[in-house]
């Protein structure tokens, strides 16, 4: 494409674009972690599950387990809201079990959704690690 314009000295001056090639696209690429099989398809773990805890409430046990685990936590504090405080014992045990934690709490103060989780009564408990 010509465009026509004036030269410094008075005269006409031609200008030529051109298309300046761009170089090979390069896409990053997002890594995400998936949940390892020997969680995802362990019988035992979705016994314990299917045993102890309603199958109307989805508590993410299998993402705890594994959250748990790849923190390497030792102590884990647990904080549930009033009507699910009856299942701390038993997703206690469950994390005992299967995410090789060896001490938890489990936090008399409840939570209300994501209001009033106590994680300074987690640290003072010396939890590494806290489920709410």
């Amino acid at each position: 494409m010509d465009l026509g314009g004036k030269a410094e000295g008075g005269g006409t001056a031609c200008v030529k674009a051109v298309a300046v090639p761009k170089g090979p696209r390069i896409l990053k690429r997002r890594v995400v972690s998936r949940m390892p099989e020997d969680i995802k398809n362990n019988k035992f773990l979705n016994a314990a599950i299917q045993a102890n805890l309603p199958s109307n409430y989805n508590f993410e046990i299998k993402k705890t387990v594994w959250k748990v685990r790849d923190a390497k936590a030792s102590c884990v504090a647990l904080q549930f809201p009033e009507g699910l405080m009856m299942f701390a014992t038993s997703i206690s045990e469950i994390l005992r079990a299967f995410a090789g934690v060896k001490d938890i709490v489990i936090l008399g103060d409840v939570t209300y959704g994501a209001c009033c989780v106590d994680d300074f009564a987690a640290k003072a408990a010396g939890a590494s690690f806290l489920v709410s």
